[in-house]
């Protein structure tokens, strides 16, 4: 055989939607494996590809093969590819082929087949879209990967700009125009914060569990509403307190803020929400949670008490001895919730360490031995195992094995 069409989807999403596995030979087999994606995503651009190779493939009158990788794009994918590609050259002997994409990413497979055989001609597959949009949006994306992957870097791409939005909103002007300018610069200030600091999963992860755990028969549900009225009436009399002791509109020191007659209605407000939440997380036997936030909700408490000591300090109204003896009592106090927290869920705590020591740092890998990577987390419900994260890869509790030392991820 002179000629064979290649078409290669190296995210597989074939695999992934359709449930096929690649190498996908002949016409007929690729346009049934087209209409069985186009079926599970109409919207998926490697239907447009899968179509093209076996357009061309008929115009041509020769063989057609599309091969497929893997969801973790990158030496995993590759490597499926390669195997897939050596078995399509055995079988065929092609002297060269026409090479079918639907965008920039499979491009980069250009070179491992060049290895393997003559590429005649590249046909890109673009629908409804702007080649030229696609492959900046590809580079942007690319280049945000490797960001990703450098902490210093993140820190560098991401902390500093947003950190740079923050400062820029908190000191900004007082008007309502520019105040939303300045909202939106603050949350974007901290997105970037999150994102270089990589704490941008774990946080709309907790958002969207604490979204779904939203229900009226939880008793915290209430204690939401409870405290959100709480804390708009605490905001109010706080406000109007403010303005009686400011009667010029401007701020003549920190103390006012810090010594508000009603700041303790605010406090109060964020009491309800956790003791609420803390009633929801022993119904449901998270002991771990409930340590943390008991926790929380102490340092919250000292937190206030101390502040306001401090205040009444730089007022002239108590003496630098009352505040430090209450700056130790809380510190000592803090110390002492901590420990007999501790103590007290000493079995659930161990149970966490010894779910964490059993998987952390293993290597992973998938059904045929190809080693994936190894444990960067630990995914834990309370202290109940329920997963692992391989780089940002999550699989779950009831895909994995153990082989020795080695975990295997069944899907």
């Amino acid at each position: 055989m002179k000629t064979l069409v290649l078409c290669v989807d190296r995210d597989n999403d074939i695999g992934e939607k359709a449930h096929l596995t690649g190498p996908i030979i002949g016409i007929e087999e690729n346009l049934n494996a087209a209409r069985e994606l186009g079926l599970a995503d109409p919207e998926d651009t490697d239907v447009n590809a899968i179509f093209q190779a076996a357009k061309t493939a008929k115009e041509l009158k020769c063989e057609v093969a599309t091969l497929t990788g893997d969801w973790d794009v990158g030496i995993v994918s590759d490597e499926k590819i390669s195997k897939q590609l050596d078995y399509v050259m055995e079988r065929f002997k092609p002297e060269s082929v026409i090479l079918i994409t639907d965008g920039a990413e499979d491009e980069q497979l250009i070179p491992i087949i060049q290895s393997r055989v003559k590429i005649n001609a590249v046909k890109t597959v673009i629908v409804r879209q702007s080649k030229e949009l696609e492959k900046a949006y590809f580079t942007i994306t690319n280049f945000l990967r490797e960001v990703e992957k450098d902490a210093g870097l993140a820190h560098l791409i991401f902390v500093i700009p947003g950190l740079v939005l923050l400062l820029i909103a908190i000191g900004g002007a007082l008007n309502i125009l520019m105040q939303t300018m300045l909202l939106l610069l603050a949350i974007v200030g901290l997105y970037l914060i999150m994102k270089g600091l990589g704490f941008e999963e774990e946080f709309f992860s907790r958002t969207t569990e604490f979204f779904k755990s939203l229900s009226i028969e939880r008793i915290s549900v209430m204690a939401y509403v409870l405290a959100i009225f709480t804390l708009m009436i605490g905001v109010s009399l706080n406000y109007d307190e403010y303005n009686k002791k400011n009667p010029q509109g401007y701020i003549d020191t920190i103390k006012t803020a810090l010594t508000l007659t009603y700041a303790d209605v605010i406090l109060l407000a964020f009491v309800i929400a956790i003791v609420g939440r803390i009633i929801d997380e022993y119904s449901m036997e998270k002991f771990l949670s409930i340590r943390k936030y008991i926790i929380f909700l102490a340092l919250l408490v000292l937190a206030t008490l101390t502040a306001q000591t401090g205040a009444y300090y730089f007022m002239g109204q108590t003496k630098i001895m009352d505040f430090s003896i209450a700056v130790m009592l809380s510190i000592v106090f803090f110390v002492v919730i901590v420990q007999s927290t501790e103590l007290i869920f000493i079995e659930e705590i161990n149970a966490k360490k010894r779910v964490i020591k059993e998987y952390a740092g293993r290597k992973v890998v998938n059904k045929e031995g190809a080693e994936i990577g190894k444990v960067t987390k630990v995914l834990l419900d309370d202290s109940k195992f329920v997963g692992i994260k391989v780089g940002r890869r999550k699989i779950e509790k009831e895909n994995l094995t153990r082989n020795g030392d080695v975990i295997v991820a069944k899907a």
